[in-house]
């Protein structure tokens, strides 16, 4: 578990960082993983059945989870800037060798390593970023709603890319891992040129069980924190699932998937950053929070219920989910920014370890779940799996 706080010396690196330097981080961090992503579970047929992705996708966040609870040490021995370098040179290899190999073994390692190191890089990012807001906690909700924002703008354009990459061939989805890896060359550039100045908060570890346990006294925090899985939750099924459904049930080629899946992420584009403001100077979190869990439960289950091949349809009904899931995402993103101390940032790596954890958990259930049920049924679970969060966004303290 990553506990840190910032320096009590003075180290003079903010001339040399500025933050629109995390703006343009996060948006080929967001691009280059999008570009896959969607396609992951599709590539990955080619070497092994449905069930055994799921699996992989559940070992994978494992690991991950478990590189998260003892990231510390290696943060306090490295620092954050060239630990954000090894893994992102990482990730390209990984990249590489899934767009080159033709062995299954190769693959299922490659792709594994992928699922572990992509999660711990937004970490790294988050760091930089929260060591750049410092103390002037007023402007989390803009900050974090821009970059949200941004972000959703290359998520908007990876499928659109994608779709482009590979057309109405499928075989040509190897092609997407060399143009992500070519991309994120661009990031670990960025890193070398600029953030060899940065200068490490001081990284403070603790007992595992004892940060849970104080992270789960604080409520406001802990119902937060749970709100957020929920959605990450909604995020897993969606990338894992939904691309594979279109394909294998629906049978729509990968240039109309990739129109399908940008018109829906451009509701980020659109709501995020209003959100953000909104929820910084009017309105607050919980209601717009409350309002986006509802409206995923109603979309996610009605995905079952689509039979039809028009493309319009589906991009109509993606783009509602993701109006929902902008609510959410953006709200629970202020939300838990303003819970914490902008000089003690001590349970940012616990918020991350939704995402593993969510990809861990979604994974294990949808596996579970295509045992027994037919594919085409599992969305309605997905919306019952929304309905908590309702519950746990109504227990939170509104802001304003």
């Amino acid at each position: 578990m990553t506990l840190y706080r910032r320096h009590t010396f003075t180290c003079d690196w903010s001339d040399k960082i500025q933050f629109w330097l995390i703006y343009l981080l996060s948006i080929i961090f967001n691009f280059h993983g999008l570009l896959v992503a969607y396609s992951n579970s599709t590539f990955m047929e080619q070497f092994t059945s449905t069930e055994v992705i799921g699996a992989m996708y559940t070992i994978g966040s494992a690991l991950a989870v478990l590189s998260f609870l003892f990231i510390s040490r290696v943060l306090r021995k490295v620092g954050n800037a060239p630990l954000t370098l090894i893994f992102a040179l990482l990730e390209v290899i990984a990249l590489l060798t899934l767009g080159f190999t033709n062995d299954a073994s190769t693959a299922i390692v490659a792709f594994v390593a992928f699922l572990v190191l992509n999660p711990l890089l937004y970490l790294n990012i988050d760091i930089f970023s929260e060591s750049l807001i410092g103390n002037n906690e007023g402007s989390t909700g803009s900050k974090r709603g821009l970059t949200l924002t941004l972000m959703s703008l290359a998520a908007v354009c990876a499928p659109l890319t994608l779709g482009f990459i590979v057309g109405e061939h499928s075989e040509n989805l190897n092609n997407a891992y060399h143009v992500s890896a070519a991309i994120f060359s661009i990031f670990i550039l960025i890193i070398l040129g600029r953030f060899r100045h940065f200068c490490d908060p001081v990284y403070k570890e603790v007992r595992v069980l004892d940060a849970i346990h104080d992270f789960w006294e604080v409520k406001d925090i802990r119902n937060v924190f749970l709100a957020h899985f929920t959605l990450q939750l909604f995020f897993a099924w969606m990338v894992i699932y939904f691309p594979l459904y279109l394909a294998t049930e629906i049978g729509l080629t990968w240039d109309k998937i990739g129109v399908i899946i940008a018109v829906g992420l451009f509701a980020y584009v659109l709501l995020e950053y209003p959100i953000g403001i909104l929820a910084d100077k009017y309105i607050g979190e919980k209601e717009m929070m409350a309002a986006g869990f509802l409206v995923l439960a109603v979309s996610a289950s009605w995905i079952s219920f689509m039979a039809t091949a028009s493309i319009v349809a589906w991009m109509v009904l993606m783009f509602i989910s993701r109006a929902g899931a902008s609510l959410v995402e953006a709200t629970t993103e202020s939300y838990f920014f303003k819970q914490t101390d902008g000089t003690d940032a001590n349970i940012m790596s616990f918020f991350r370890l939704t995402r593993p954890l969510a990809m861990l958990l979604g994974s294990l259930i949808g596996t579970l779940t295509l045992l027994y049920i037919p594919f085409q049924l599992m969305f309605v679970v997905l919306g019952f799996l929304m309905l908590p969060g309702f519950f746990f966004t109504m227990l939170l303290k509104d802001t304003k």
